[in-house]
C-alpha cells in the first residue's frame, strides 16, 4: 500500500467512526417515561341517536375541511380520530363515519389536547355531576 493511499485511507476511516458516534442512543435508566396526564372538563359517551351517533359540537376542531375529535380509550388513553359530520341538532352533531356506538370521547376540545396523552375527569366537575 502507498502513502498516498493510506492518507486517503485515514480520512475517510476518520469520517465513518464520528458519524457513527452522532447515533449514539441514550441510555435508558429502566424507567419508561410516561406521557403527562391532562384533566379534561368532561369524558363523554357518544350517544346513539337511534340510526346516528350523536357528539358534541363543543368536542369537534377542524382542520382545513377535516374535523377531527378526541376518543378516550378503556386506558384513559386519547386517540385523534377524524370522522365524517352530518347535521346538527341543538348543540350534537350527527356523525356519518368515523366513530362507532359504545366509544367515549373528549366533550370539550382543547389545544393541548394530542395523540396519546393520558386524560382525567377534572374533580371539580365530577363534584357537579354528584350534586345534581
Amino acid at each position: 500500500m502507498t502513502i498516498r493511499n493510506k492518507f486517503f485511507l485515514f480520512p475517510a476511516a476518520l469520517t465513518l467512526l464520528l458519524a457513527g458516534c452522532s447515533h449514539h442512543e441514550p441510555e435508558h435508566s429502566g424507567s419508561v417515561m410516561q406521557p403527562p396526564t391532562i384533566t379534561v372538563e368532561s369524558i363523554v359517551p357518544v350517544r346513539d341517536g337511534g340510526e346516528v351517533v350523536l357528539v358534541p359540537k363543543s368536542a369537534l376542531f377542524m382542520r382545513g375541511e377535516m374535523v377531527g375529535l378526541y376518543v378516550v380509550g378503556r386506558d384513559n388513553r386519547l386517540s385523534l380520530r377524524w370522522i365524517r359530520i352530518g347535521r346538527t341538532v341543538h348543540d350534537e352533531v350527527v356523525v356519518l363515519g368515523g366513530l362507532d356506538k359504545g366509544e367515549s370521547v373528549v366533550g370539550s376540545y382543547t389545544p393541548e389536547l394530542m395523540d396519546g396523552v393520558t386524560v382525567k375527569k377534572s374533580q371539580h366537575t365530577t363534584e357537579e355531576v354528584q350534586s345534581r
